[in-house]
Parts: C-alpha cells; sequence; structure tokens
C-alpha cells in the first residue's frame, strides 16, 4: 500500500466532543481511542463515498434500569422505575446474561424474562421522570 491510498480523516469523540486527526487506508469499520478522554469512537467509511467523507455510526449509549433484588428463587425485583418508551438494559442476577427492556405501560408491574436461565424480573413504569 502506498503513502498516497492514505487518507487523513478527522473524528469527533462522541464522550469529550474534541476532534482528532485519524489515518484510513481503506473501506471498513474502525474503533480507535479518543487521545483526549481515551474513551473508544467507532466509525464506519464505505466505498461508495469517497474516505474524505466518513459515514460515523452513532453510539447508542442505554442506561442500566437498577440493580434486581431477589425475591425468591428465579424471581427479582428492579425498584427503580422505569419511564415508558425509554429503552434501558439489566443484567440478568442469575446467569449475567444482558437484556434490554422498554416499559409499554405505566402504573403496572411489568415482567421480563431471561431468555438463557429463565429468570423473572419484575419493574414498574411511569410515565415521565419524577
Amino acid at each position: 500500500m502506498n503513502q498516497s491510498e492514505i487518507k487523513v480523516l478527522e473524528r469527533q469523540c462522541d464522550s469529550c466532543g474534541k476532534t482528532f486527526k485519524v489515518k484510513v487506508a481503506m473501506a471498513g469499520r474502525y474503533k480507535v481511542t479518543c487521545p483526549h478522554c481515551k474513551s473508544l469512537v467507532r466509525f464506519a467509511v464505505t466505498k461508495e463515498k469517497a474516505p474524505g467523507k466518513a459515514v460515523i455510526a452513532p453510539r447508542l449509549v442505554v442506561p442500566e434500569l437498577g440493580l434486581p433484588e431477589k425475591v425468591r428463587d428465579k424471581f427479582y425485583v428492579i425498584k427503580k422505575r422505569a419511564i415508558v418508551g425509554r429503552p434501558y438494559k439489566v443484567t440478568c442476577p442469575e446467569c449475567h446474561n444482558a437484556l434490554s427492556i422498554i416499559a409499554a405501560e405505566a402504573g403496572k408491574v411489568l415482567r421480563t424474562g431471561c431468555d438463557k436461565c429463565g429468570t423473572i424480573i419484575a419493574y414498574k413504569a411511569v410515565e415521565h421522570e419524577v
């Protein structure tokens, strides 16, 4: 690969907002570490677009709903309230499987089950933050 094929792109960190330069040689997915805050920055360069116009994949930060408290065997409760329509991640306390939930209704006890071990996790949702 010769030097003329390598392009220098300017990227902006999603975490700290500072910009830095990255060298890319071809289309593909890249993971680089921000030199300012050490956060992982991911982006993709596609073949259809020139390497100077990189397509940046947005990083979705999904909050953890809370720590499940054991009620009985394979049944847990999260006391923190979910907000309807927002995505949350929950870690199964039995097998540590990552679960994703979105509360559909407010005021009811909602349940999600771990598809790996069958543990049930119950939680409640509210319409908006209290």
